[in-house]
Order: C-alpha cells, then structure tokens, then sequence
C-alpha cells in the first residue's frame, strides 16, 4: 500500500427506505492496527451516535441482518480500547453543529485483509442512535440501527 491509500471503504446509507447516504468510512493499516476515518453526515446537530462494526455484511431487515459486533475472540462488549473487548467495537461520535460527526481512531483489535480471523472485508459498519455505554451486553445499549455500509475492497 504504497501511496498510504485506503485498501477497504464502505458507504453508509440510513436503513429506512430512503437509503440516503449519509457518509462513507475508510479502513487502512497502519503500525499497531488499522485507521478507520471518515465522516457521517445528516445527522442532529448534537447528537452523539456509537459506530460498530458487525458480524455480516448485510444491511437487510433494517440493518438487523449484520447480526451482533464482530467478535472473533467472543470477549464481552466494552470501551474500544479494552483489549478484551469485541474487535469491532469503536468510539461514539458526536455532530458538530452542521450536523457531521467525524472518526478517525486507530483499532488494534482488527485486520484491513482481504480474509482471515480479524480481517473486516466483507462486514458491515452500523450507525445506531443512541450512545454506546461501553459497559451493557452484548452492544452498549446503543438504540435502533439507523445507517448501514458494507466493508469492501477500494
């Protein structure tokens, strides 16, 4: 990955019927992990939402088809720096007043691979509308899945 470029990307549509978009994320390795940034859009200036990753790439149903945090190690959900957390837990993000939340967090927990145990191609990044608690199971308490986007290859 010469040029530091992203090798996985997903575009975040909401889960209702509009599917409107409403941001995309980038994952790229770096020493000691793999950088996830990028930016939401269209959401309440304010608000602060949890971003996870989970373990299907499916937006169906709502969302629910991701099915639960990507979990390869099964260790209870926590704060996204608790090593003995889930893989694809990650920060809560809040909008500024244009309503744009922006992330940009090194997980030291996952892969940017194409395949293997920890790798996220193919999975799916969940925005929920409420806040992570870091400390409910399995999921933090994190409200109703409000946006969606498969992991894929940029």
């Amino acid at each position: 990955n010469p040029l530091n470029q992203p090798v996985l990307k997903s575009a975040l549509r909401t889960t209702d019927a509009n599917k409107k978009e409403v941001g995309q994320v980038f994952l790229r390795p770096v020493d000691g992990g793999v950088q996830v940034y990028g930016k939401l859009m269209n959401l309440t200036p304010g608000q602060t939402v949890a971003l996870h990753i989970h373990e299907t790439g499916s937006c169906d149903v709502m969302g629910k088809a991701a099915g639960g945090h990507f979990n390869p190690d099964k260790k209870p959900h926590s704060n996204p720096d608790d090593m003995n957390g889930h893989a694809g837990d990650l920060p809560n993000l809040t909008a500024n007043e244009n309503g744009v939340a922006t992330i940009n967090y090194v997980n030291k927990k996952i892969a940017a691979t194409e395949a293997g145990k920890y790798s996220v191609n193919r999975l799916a990044f969940i925005v929920h509308g409420g806040t992570d608690d870091y400390t409910s199971q399995p999921a933090g308490n994190a409200g109703d899945r409000i946006a969606c986007g498969i992991i894929e290859k940029n």
